[in-house]
């Protein structure tokens, strides 16, 4: 966007919005900032640098935030973190999936329910499996992570003994949250831009966000004890910021610690066959669906 397309769009959310339109806008401008000194930050790591045969990414995950509930999940017992490749998981999968990892993503199995996969959908992989396209909930307005562990569980058990990795996705713990939804508020906002601009409480954010993340742990168990993976890895596509250097979400380019720094649990898995998971079949999205699914995960 250029200056004059700033200035532009600014005036038209001061008309609409009055003080609240000029906070947004004053924060939109800091981003720019934030973005064009990336360079002196520290750069991130390719997840392909570092061991694993089942790499488990929780959506938007905080390190502190898994840090919070650890004591609750036996597996979350040895604990790390590390710096993203990126702020972002468009820019994640970008960075992730690059030529000089070919030999990598042609042994990879790739299970996501993130809206931005189909970027990827033509590499190499073992077996790409875009939830998002076919596991949408209308009447939560996202993916139950029930679907994601499903999904995984067959795939897993499908080609076993056929791949060296496998990525699992999970959208959770990513608004929107499921056990504990929280309302957007007008078409500037998604939950934590409410939050920068005074419309949402931030205890209130930080419990649903919470509570989403257990959520999703609750599955990650299940899927541990019905998968086979010696080296397993529990980290995120990117964090999320709660205010930290006027951050809030997870704006694309910004080199701050609360967006880039991502958990690195390591545990294992082991199939007990505890589970059946279900089938989930696949169905076409129209475009007037993507856009209003693109809304419900407040990228839109």
């Amino acid at each position: 966007m250029s200056f004059r397309d700033f200035l532009h769009t600014t005036e038209e959310w001061v008309d609409e919005e009055g003080l609240i339109g000029m906070k947004y806008a004053i924060n939109q401008a800091w981003m720019g900032v934030l973005r064009r000194s990336s360079p002196l930050f520290r750069a991130g790591t390719n997840v392909y640098e570092r061991s694993w045969d089942l790499l488990i990414i929780l959506d938007a995950c905080r390190a502190d935030a898994i840090e919070e509930v650890a004591d609750e999940y036996s597996f979350l017992d040895n604990p790390g973190t590390m710096r993203s490749a990126a702020s972002t998981s468009i820019e994640w999968m970008e960075k992730t999936f690059v030529d000089g990892y070919s030999d990598e993503i042609e042994n990879t199995i790739y299970v996501t329910a993130n809206p931005h996969s189909s970027s990827v959908s033509e590499l190499p992989f073992v077996d790409f499996e875009d939830i998002y396209n076919y596991g949408w909930n209308d009447r939560i307005s996202g993916i139950r992570a029930e679907t994601v562990t499903d999904v995984s569980i067959n795939v897993g058990r499908k080609h076993h003994g056929e791949y060296g990795r496998m990525i699992v996705h999970y959208m959770q713990p990513h608004f929107p949250s499921i056990p504990r939804p929280i309302g957007h508020g007008n078409k500037f906002d998604n939950v934590w831009k409410g939050l920068m601009i005074g419309r949402n409480n931030k205890e209130e954010v930080w419990k649903s966000y919470i509570a989403n993340l257990r959520y999703v742990l609750d599955q990650v168990e299940v899927l541990l004890d019905n998968i086979d993976a010696q080296n397993v890895v529990i980290s995120a596509d990117h964090g999320n910021g709660i205010g930290e250097w006027g951050v809030y979400e997870h704006p694309v380019g910004i080199p701050t610690a609360s967006v880039k720094t991502v958990p690195w649990y390591i545990t294992t898995a082991s199939d007990e066959e505890t589970y059946d998971p279900e089938e989930i079949g696949v169905r076409e999205v129209s475009d007037e669906s993507t856009e209003q699914r693109l809304k419900s995960l407040g990228y839109l």
